[in-house]
């Protein structure tokens, strides 16, 4: 069984996969609400960029409530027996890529990641068409 979504459905799939061990296979794409705290680091963070703006001044419990929902912290939950394909754009200023990396690092089991540098938060064709082969060939549908 697998899952897979783009943009907050990337986010979701990687929480389906993380909390659901019957999953597969999963390929989140462009994943947003991963690395909120990210900008500790002096990097960009995670859509919808919650502490963007003020550097979380302020905002310890929003901090610490925000690691529960983040993208990351379901990675943390795949496991060796899942296997993942990533894919995000370069110049995606919604989902920024440093926020793509950082979760595709966390993630311990299998997995392929695939960014596309001239793409936004969008998708190219080629990107579609990996996807879906990629999908085809790991869940073992013919078409």
């Amino acid at each position: 069984m697998g899952v897979t979504g783009s943009s907050q459905g990337g986010f979701l799939t990687l929480a389906t996969a993380g909390l659901d061990k019957r999953i597969t296979c999963y390929a989140p794409v462009h994943a947003a609400l991963c690395d909120h705290t990210n900008y500790q680091n002096n990097a960009a963070c995670g859509w919808p960029h919650y502490f963007y703006w003020n550097k979380g001044k302020g905002q310890e419990k929003q901090i610490e409530v925000s690691r529960y929902y983040d993208g990351i912290n379901f990675a943390r939950l795949i496991t060796d027996k899942q296997k993942g394909w990533f894919s995000f754009g370069y110049n995606d200023d919604v989902v920024p890529p440093t926020t793509a990396w950082a979760t595709y690092n966390t993630v311990k089991g299998p997995k392929e990641i695939s960014p596309y540098q001239a793409t936004w938060h969008f998708w190219f064709q080629e990107q579609w068409d990996e996807w879906e082969a990629w999908l085809l060939e790991t869940l073992n549908i013919k078409h």
